[in-house]
């Protein structure tokens, strides 16, 4: 066996400092938190070796983590995934129901592949040696990374390491430098994860998405280097979660409607919630009763009816007619969903007389005809909304705070109104986010079950399970799971909130698992209803809005979006050559969208055109991969741009034409 001669291993020594060396300069220009990281590091458990054949390896735990040949078995795998890569490939979904056109242009511009049906089956790799993006789990050496980056161009790079002292090793073995600035010369980005567990890696992708575009989840590549636990759970997660990252980025149609009904409620007189130091919550220490329409609302609401007095009561949405009928009167009731359909939903709940005596609280976006069907109405400000983002202009959003995880159902928002408004133990009933079975989905006393509903519905198909509360497992959809995380997050970052999960559907982190009939006896709240208005008075305002003429101030911001629309357009009304020239393109055209997210003055303007932009751009590129012959993609390309830049026209004469509308009434 092959063994360095003290003059060898002292050279090769020095080779390897010289590259870590290297690496740090290269660090502390373009990843400076990774200079800082590795300024006066010691490796604690792997460290670099030279094996029984007088090559570079690693060691952990005592053993080498290369069998040998570390540089040459690292090549071979890199060669073994150009020739059969693992990617995820985005798809547009086409349940919608045709109510926007945003829905039927995406259609459309789906509709050309489905009827040239390209033969799509073709190694995507080999065919441009070409990756927009490329997640990596698992550095090793790095020598895999070196040979990709020979193999292919990689535009945009996502690097994660759940082990520190893996990539200290690799920084002494291949130099990052030119890997850098290959991504870079490409107009593309890298960005290298250290440590951490699997959702942040998943998180940290999504981060990456919403930094460089959408249109990277067109394609993206996933390469796992390495097996242990903690690459098997990142590689596990990133297939479950991947999704999360492929829908609900808004579009513009939904903030016209947003803008629309805000400046509506605004105008009507409907205060803002103010952050917790503008009041003081009397009742905070209370029990708060968050009730859902899941299928265990059920069993749990005989419960409810016979401690209504001992806890303040908030109704979710849909469930407010299985309640009513039960002669329980919530305390607050919430909605979330911003479309005028709403109303038909709240209509048909019935007890006219009852809603009027009722508090409504609900998302900013929500349509003002139905906050009038209740006593009083009060709004709660959505982050990352067109309404309040044209709002924000005017207001201090220290003292108006948005309220983080009000969405993506109304059990969200009934959470964060509830924390926001200062309540700190929170008790679950039918917010289940799944379902034992699929013909109970919901309460049974509900819209869905009622016979010649728009809303019935005798089934619901699942997307998953997931670990249950009391069961071992309960089925759910994508939609609830979001909502599940969602609350998950809420409770992440307020932890001196306490919340009980009392129903009978999906496991929610960060709850305390509690079965109704083990519930304390609680004593009954004493002047609660004169408490409420109190808070509702003190923790709501309209002070600096009610003096603002919003239609007017909204009109200014016409013009510049029409000539963002304008600019944007153009970037992409060029002769294109390629798909690749395409991606550079698309970039170019989020760069210019995303430069106005950072100022106060058109925040809303980026508002309006991001998420449209996204969903377009990761469309047509998904559908233009699809095309192997050139003369084929480009034609498709040309077709699906020209159905784009018409939307986007369509979309600002339609936000003139709503404001005009809005204006005369």
């Amino acid at each position: 066996m092959p063994q360095l001669s003290d003059l060898e291993l002292d050279i090769q020594t020095k080779l390897l400092r010289a590259t870590f060396l290297t690496n740090m300069a290269v660090m502390k220009k373009f990843l400076p938190e990774i200079f800082e990281f590795y300024q006066n590091y010691t490796p604690t458990r792997a460290k670099l070796t030279f094996d029984h054949n007088g090559e570079i390896n690693m060691v952990s735990d005592g053993a080498l983590v290369y069998e040998e040949h570390a540089k040459a078995n690292s090549y071979k795998q890199a060669e073994a995934f150009y020739d059969k890569p693992r990617l995820f490939s985005y798809s547009l979904s086409k349940d919608g129901n045709g109510l926007f056109e945003h829905e039927n242009a995406l259609n459309r511009v789906y509709e050309k592949r489905e009827q040239e049906k390209p033969d799509s089956k073709f190694n995507l790799l080999k065919h441009e040696q070409h990756m927009d993006l490329l997640s990596m789990i698992g550095v090793g050496l790095g020598f895999h990374i070196e040979r990709l980056f020979q193999l292919c161009d990689v535009r945009c790079f996502y690097l994660y390491e759940p082990d520190p002292d893996c990539f200290f090793c690799a920084m002494h073995c291949i130099d990052f430098g030119p890997l850098i600035e290959r991504c870079f010369s490409l107009g593309g980005a890298l960005t290298i994860k250290l440590g951490g567990n699997a959702n942040q890696y998943v998180n940290g992708l999504n981060l990456f998405m919403v930094t460089h575009g959408f249109s990277n989840i067109s394609r993206f590549f996933n390469y796992r280097h390495y097996r242990s636990e903690a690459t098997d759970e990142t590689f596990k997660r990133i297939y479950e979660l991947a999704y999360r990252f492929s829908s609900g980025w808004g579009f513009f149609e939904d903030e016209i409607i947003s803008v629309d009904h805000t400046i509506s409620n605004v105008n009507s007189g409907f205060p803002l919630i103010l952050s917790q130091e503008h009041f003081n919550n009397q009742l905070s220490d209370k029990p708060v009763f968050i009730i859902g329409n899941g299928p265990s609302l059920d069993e749990t609401i005989s419960y409810i009816r016979g401690n209504t007095e001992n806890a303040v009561v908030f109704s979710c949405g849909t469930a407010l007619k299985p309640i009513l009928d039960a002669g329980i009167m919530p305390d607050f009731h919430i909605e979330m969903e911003r479309t005028a359909e709403l109303y038909e939903w709240v209509d048909a709940i019935g007890h006219k007389d009852k809603l009027k005596q009722i508090n409504i609280i609900a998302l900013n976006t929500v349509y003002t005809k139905i906050l009038k069907l209740f006593k009083n109405a009060y709004l709660l400000s959505k982050p990352k909304d067109g309404g309040m983002d044209f709002l924000y202009e005017y207001l201090g959003a220290d003292k108006y705070p948005a309220v983080d995880a009000c969405n993506p159902t109304v059990s969200n928002a009934a959470t964060a109104a509830a924390v926001y408004l200062g309540f700190k133990t929170l008790y679950l009933f039918g917010v289940d986010y799944g379902w034992v079975d699929e013909e109970h989905h919901h309460s049974k006393g509900s819209i869905y079950y009622q016979k010649g509903s728009h809303a019935e519905r005798k089934v619901m198909k699942a997307d998953m399970t997931v670990a249950g509360n009391f069961e071992e497992e309960v089925s759910t959809t994508q939609h609830f799971d979001n909502s599940r995380a969602s609350l998950e997050i809420l409770l992440e970052n307020n932890p001196d909130i306490t919340c009980f999960n009392c129903s009978n559907g999906a496991n929610i982190q960060l709850t305390k698992s509690l079965r109704f009939n083990d519930i304390p006896v609680f004593e009954s709240i004493e002047t609660k209803t004169a408490l409420i208005a109190g808070l509702l008075r003190d923790a709501f305002s309209q002070e600096e809005v009610s003096a603002l003429d919003l239609d007017v101030l909204f009109q200014d911001k016409l013009d510049q979006l029409k000539q963002i629309i304008e600019m944007a357009v153009g970037i992409t009304s060029v002769k294109i050559d390629s798909r690749l020239h395409l991606t550079q393109l698309f970039s170019n055209q989020f760069k210019y969208i995303a430069s106005f997210k950072s100022h106060k003055e058109t925040q809303v303007l980026y508002r309006f055109l991001q998420g449209t932009v996204n969903y377009f751009q990761a469309n047509i590129m998904t559908n233009a991969y699809c095309y192997q012959d050139k003369e084929q993609q480009l034609s498709y390309i040309n077709h699906a741009l020209e159905i784009f830049h018409s939307h986007l026209f369509f979309l600002i004469d339609k936000l003139v034409k709503n404001r005009e509308a809005t204006k005369k009434h």
